[in-house]
């Protein structure tokens, strides 16, 4: 979030704005627009990885395997129904690789910085696209292009036109608005505090492996070899470059905490990295059956075959995560039963709170989870809440509080402020927080039964268990 991903955000605020106007969208219909938008990315999103691979390896078919590989990203299928800058992002970067590519295979100078220019709106999506940089100064160099001043002033002025973009939408809000430059500094504190409780290290090793492997199995796998028989075969090609800015990408992402906590951030290098997995796929199979149609089906068989694996794999984590975001639209009947300027500590339907406060239907504030949570200051900060005449509530609800990595910190502080406080029930889950001195709060939340320990068949459910 560090540059705002101001073309998602301003994009899906202008389409809210003109469906509002012109057919009466009501502000709490506004999400389905977003969702709509999103959706209708994805096949875009695979169309353009298809045109890429194809400008690559000059393989219909290669394009379609790793058209494939990209759509059966789990990563892809599961959120490509959400509103999140997941698919805009593989949808942008891909069709700024292609443009710039088409600039590159025909020296045509306006293809070439009109790349670079939609590379630099990548990063306004999601800021990891901005890793793919290295190709807008290698691609020209190693197509064939001349290493004099006419070329070194275009991709110059190519990589002067990506920064310009990439900072310039985001230096014009950050100066302009006051209030977006206090939010962004909150995220910005919010995020170091978060960092400093994963730090990198060799322990983020592991589940870096797990998550580039389950972003593309097939994909993952094929990759040690199909890079050393690329290279082999005919040296360094765009093909080539196109994989190491991808593997360079995803290599990148092992420098920040939040590779160990998200997995989606894996999708920036899989557009770069499915045409040569593609490639090694079909070219072997052919060279095994001796025809290009039996490689190309049995390659299209065996992705076909992983696919179906990893959907039965993945598909109870997928519904129950999918289950719990569609828990948000149904979370204001759990709002209204607290008075709408009150402070909520929700765990991961801190979302909802801010979802339903934005959109107007209260002002309620909140004790958010992650970047947002008060590591090792949660009973200070209620205190405070309290000492201010501002109301506290808790929901306790299991479905809220995963038992999973980064989220057990959370919980055990959680836990630990129950002797601290009274509380009083006001809903099944939802407890008011009281002062001790409050001696008509004699509710008990039993926050200890959060804590993962005594939640052992859903603590290894997780991802990272073991």
């Amino acid at each position: 979030m560090a540059l705002g991903r101001s073309v998602f955000t301003l994009l899906n605020y202008a389409l809210y704005a003109i469906a509002h106007n012109l057919f009466g969208v009501r502000p709490d219909q506004a999400y389905l627009i977003f969702k709509f938008v999103v959706v209708a990315q994805v096949p875009l999103a695979i169309i353009m990885c298809w045109m890429l691979a194809r400008d690559l390896t000059g393989s219909r078919e290669s394009a379609t395997v790793a058209a494939l590989l990209v759509a059966a990203s789990p990563i892809l299928i599961i959120y490509g129904g959400q509103v999140m800058t997941d698919v805009p992002s593989v949808f942008v970067s891909a069709t700024a690789v292609v443009v710039h590519l088409r600039g590159v295979q025909t020296r045509r100078v306006w293809l070439l910085l009109a790349g670079a220019i939609l590379l630099g709106l990548g990063v306004n999506l999601r800021e990891t696209v901005g890793f793919l940089l290295p190709w807008l100064v290698i691609a020209p160099f190693l197509a064939g292009w001349k290493f004099d001043r006419r070329t070194i002033a275009v991709v110059g002025l190519s990589v002067l036109l990506f920064f310009a973009v990439a900072f310039g939408i985001f230096a014009i809000w950050f100066a302009t608005h006051a209030d977006y430059r206090f939010k962004w500094h909150v995220w910005l504190d919010s995020t170091r505090s978060e960092a400093s409780r994963h730090p990198v290290g060799l322990a983020n090793l592991k589940p870096f492996f797990i998550y580039f492997f389950l972003a593309a199995p097939l994909a993952c796998l094929a990759l040690p070899i199909a890079l050393w028989k690329e290279l082999r075969r005919r040296g360094w090609t765009l093909l080539l470059l196109a994989a190491a800015v991808g593997l360079f990408a995803d290599a990148l992402l092992f420098l920040n905490y939040s590779t160990i906590i998200n997995w989606r951030y894996f999708l920036t290098g899989l557009p770069m990295l499915a045409p040569i997995a593609a490639d090694y796929f079909v070219r072997s199979q052919t060279e095994k059956l001796k025809s290009l149609r039996r490689g190309f089906i049995t390659a299209i068989a065996g992705l076909t075959a992983v696919a179906v694996a990893m959907g039965i794999l993945f598909q109870p984590r997928s519904n129950e995560y999918l289950n719990r975001l569609a828990m948000a639209k149904g979370y204001y009947e759990t709002l209204k039963l607290i008075p709408a300027d009150a402070v909520v500590i929700a765990g991961a339907e801190t979302v909802a709170v801010t979802y339903w406060r934005g959109i107007g239907a209260g002002q309620w504030d909140h004790i958010g989870v992650g970047a947002g949570w008060p590591a090792g200051l949660l009973q200070k900060k209620i205190d405070e809440h309290l000492a201010a005449g501002r109301r506290v509530y808790l929901d306790v609800d299991r479905r809220w509080w995963q038992p999973c990595s980064w989220q057990t910190i959370e919980i055990r502080e959680l836990a630990a402020i129950e002797p601290h406080f009274h509380f009083k029930r006001i809903a099944p889950t939802v407890f008011e927080v009281r002062p001790a001195e409050d001696a008509t709060a004699t509710d008990q939340p039993n926050l200890q039964n959060l804590l993962p320990e005594n939640r052992t068949e859903e603590a290894k459910r997780c991802v990272n268990a073991g």
